[in-house]
């Protein structure tokens, strides 16, 4: 593919005005730029992608996934919204632009990827008409990036930036001309795409010798755009001028696929449902991986524990799971919240004061049929009690000894220190029948975070503690019945601490324990 900055088709595009600072149409119309060569680099092993906002919504890495559908391929994208790789900021930004090189290091170390694949330049000449200072930030943002990657042993892959589109906007009066007084994401230049994404596309195509490929994604979408307004004037894939939509990713996804010999026409007859699928598995992932290899930038919300998303990410196609937990408040639950609170994207449980009677933080849904899985971990220390906590489940919610109104009746599914079931105000120890005192088991990591699974199906009760079977119980069909999920401090007259993440739900799951070891 060649660099396509034609004047006519940029002019069909609304992204070069036609007033006298423009390009000389006689001299101008292409900027000479010799095609990239071959790309000989494979879609194979650990692949990172990383990128501003346009990399995180991550479609065009979800439609490269369907048509590649390898399993010992593993796609990992690390975009993040309004990243830069030059460290450069307009005034008007909510808070500093984030910057590749703040993280590049433990992306390398954590990924550990065979193959990257870089896309910047939308933020980094943040929506100012051309500087050469700014330009200089980039070029050595970019030749930063190369540096790492090399020296990290991965094969590196440069993308351009797409397209700017300025005619939504334009539309709405919301552009500026060069002699406005400042410039930012949602004042932009005018000629921002010709004057600014145009030359840093160009330059970017220039260092095809210096990296394992470069790929242009300026021309396919200058081209189709410019095709669909013969017939539909207002036609764009970007409302914003910035974000491509589905449609544009997949032209950046062929883009790709084309520059490494695979069949992209292939994507064309894939069923959008099972795209729709891998993407959700790859957002997923997405949001684990970014807390996993952590960022600067604010206002993101932390995913799942990298093992837990691996997991749950796999039982997407088959299974529903949804977080009962969004990691920033105690939203959809109910409890104490003088004992209940959320700590650095965690539940935590904690009893200064003694506590009269067990209380439990109930999801305010209940569920019968289920998958649930978690970690957890108990505070250990010379202050604190090692009494157990539990999971409840398939009981029933009541007011408790002192007035607590978040007590329990029925099955607790306990861990930490003691394991089994309790069938609290009823039996008592249920499982392992007849057992006195607590139930050690080997697999606990006493004093850090253990990862359980509990599987309900019908009458019986399956529990996974790091990879081990605790117990499998099948109760009596009248002693179970669908209740809240609750998260338990257990009565004591010492301090307790446990702390809760993951809790990934599936309503009428399969059969199959899925984190129980081999």
């Amino acid at each position: 593919m060649k660099l396509f900055v034609s004047l006519f088709a940029l002019i069909g595009l609304g992204l070069v005005g036609c007033s006298d600072s423009a390009p000389d149409a006689a001299t101008d119309l292409v900027v000479p730029q010799p095609a990239p060569g071959p790309i000989s680099a494979k879609l194979e092993g650990t692949v990172l992608f990383l990128g501003d906002s346009i990399t995180h919504a991550g479609h065009f890495i979800s439609d490269i996934e369907a048509v590649i559908a390898d399993e010992n391929t593993t796609l990992i994208n690390l975009g993040l919204p309004s990243e830069t790789c030059t460290g450069l900021s307009e005034p008007e930004h909510p808070f500093p632009r984030p910057n590749v090189h703040d993280r590049i290091y433990s992306a390398l170390e954590k990924v550990n990827p065979d193959l990257v694949f870089a896309c910047y330049g939308m933020n980094d000449g943040i929506y100012y008409p051309f500087s050469e200072k700014r330009f200089a930030a980039y070029q050595q943002g970019i030749n930063g990036i190369i540096e790492k990657v090399e020296a990290s042993g991965a094969k590196l892959i440069l993308m351009t930036p797409p397209p700017f589109d300025p005619e939504p906007l334009r539309a709405k009066g919301k552009l500026l001309p060069a002699g406005a007084p400042k410039f930012s994401w949602k004042a932009i230049y005018e000629n921002y795409d010709a004057d600014v994404i145009a030359k840093y596309s160009e330059w970017i195509l220039e260092q095809r010798d210096r990296v394992d490929g470069v790929i242009d994604f300026r021309e396919p979408v200058i081209s189709f755009t410019t095709e669909k307004r013969k017939t539909t004037p207002d036609f764009t894939l970007s409302n914003d001028g910035v974000h491509v939509n589905a449609e544009g990713h997949k032209l950046l996804a062929k883009a790709i696929l084309d520059a490494l010999g695979y069949d992209a026409k292939k994507l064309d007859s894939i069923d959008p449902a099972v795209i729709a699928t891998i993407h959700k598995r790859q957002m997923l992932m997405h949001s684990a991986w970014l807390s996993h290899v952590g960022h600067t930038r604010p206002q993101m919300i932390p995913g799942l524990p990298l093992e837990t998303a691996k997991i749950a990410a796999k039982l997407i196609g088959t299974e529903k799971p949804v977080s009962l937990f969004n990691t920033s408040s105690l939203s959809g639950w109910k409890g104490d919240t003088s004992i209940f609170s959320v700590e650095d994207g965690m539940i935590v449980g904690r009893n200064a004061t003694p506590v009269a009677s067990s209380t439990y933080l109930f999801t305010e849904k209940s569920y019968r049929d289920f998958r649930l899985i978690f970690d957890v971990k108990q505070t250990v220390s010379p202050e604190h009690s090692t009494m157990h906590s539990a999971v409840c489940a398939l009981g029933e919610q009541f007011t408790d000894k002192g007035d607590n109104e978040f007590g329990f009746k029925g099955p607790l599914l306990m861990f930490c220190n003691d394991w089994g079931i309790w069938d609290a105000y009823r039996r008592n120890r249920t499982v392992p029948e007849g057992h006195k005192g607590q139930l050690k088991i080997k697999t606990e990591r006493v004093g850090d975070w253990n990862r359980c699974e509990v599987l309900v199906k019908g009458n019986r009760i399956r529990f996974v503690a790091n990879g081990e079977l605790v117990f499998d119980f099948t109760d009596k069909p009248e002693m179970l019945q669908k209740s809240p999920i609750g998260l338990q401090i257990h009565a004591n007259q010492k301090p307790q601490e446990y702390r809760w993440r993951g809790l990934v739900l599936s309503e009428n799951p399969g059969d199959k324990l899925v984190t129980l070891a081999e």
